[in-house]
């Protein structure tokens, strides 16, 4: 059994690399940290320390674009999200370690499946341009909805609202910038009610909020260096190798945990 120390330390590790890999790749954070803590502690609290982390890493990236940001935009899918965050809670408290490995295991690889097709393949682009469509606030409230019972029960909410965004900046209706604003707002907004509504249902305990206090300096080194790293690297390629090591780890998360269920 390893000591506390050190998976607070192998966690700190985990909040680098994954703070790393979203500076040079663009997105990643939320997948590489809870694709990898999960393998050496519960999954649960890993859930709890990857939360607080997220709420100052979009923080962080929000400040960057907050020039681009419209409250409006942000508004529509975190109407849904208030609707989908205590469905996921619930689901969450439900869990035991082993299904909550399943659950991120197969989270991770839809969310590798959607990132592939709608940020490395021009062919999904293209179809979207050639269709012509912007969802209504119906669609992205639904979106939020989705995002909020993801985060809430495996805190990775990303797919539907990447499925939402690449519909909205495909079809013009927003800019890079935008979207980066209206993410980054959003999933910030998402993981603070997750914090705050473990807090209130007693999960999150003071040892996990000194972990998560001692991995935050980890969000800054990580992206300082991400942003150093990129120009250096072909990105493209960057960012086809982290699918496929987060294929690889979703894999692992599953065929591990499937045989004790």
């Amino acid at each position: 059994m390893t000591s506390n120390w050190v998976t607070t330390g192998l966690s700190t590790l985990v909040i680098l690399v994954a703070s790393l890999v979203h500076g040079i790749a663009g997105f990643g954070f939320a997948q590489v940290s809870m694709g990898l803590m999960p393998l050496f502690r519960s999954p649960s609290s890993a859930s709890i320390i990857f939360t607080a982390t997220a709420v100052v890493s979009n923080a962080r990236v929000w400040w960057s674009v907050r020039g681009a940001f419209d409250w409006r935009k942000w508004a529509v899918p975190v109407g849904g999200l208030v609707v989908g965050m205590p469905l996921g809670i619930y689901v969450f408290s439900q869990f035991d370690g082993d299904q909550m490995r399943v659950a991120i295991g197969a989270v991770l690889v839809l969310a590798v499946i959607v990132v592939g097709a709608t940020q490395q393949s021009e062919f999904v682009t293209d179809w979207i341009e050639a269709k012509d469509y912007r969802p209504g606030n119906a669609i992205g409230a639904t979106a939020g909805l989705l995002a909020g019972v993801f985060g809430g029960a495996v805190a990775v909410p990303g797919p539907p609202m990447i499925v939402y965004g690449a519909f909205m900046s495909a079809s013009g209706f927003w800019s890079d910038e935008e979207m980066k604003a209206t993410f980054t707002a959003f999933f910030g907004t998402l993981m603070l009610y997750r914090l705050g509504s473990l807090s209130y249902t007693g999960a999150v305990t003071t040892p996990l909020l000194v972990e998560a206090t001692v991995a935050i300096p980890m969000v800054f080194v990580g992206a300082w260096a991400g942003v150093y790293i990129f120009d250096n690297i072909p990105e493209r390629v960057f960012q086809w190798l982290v699918l496929a090591l987060l294929t690889v780890n979703a894999f692992v998360l599953l065929f591990t945990a499937v045989p004790e269920l």
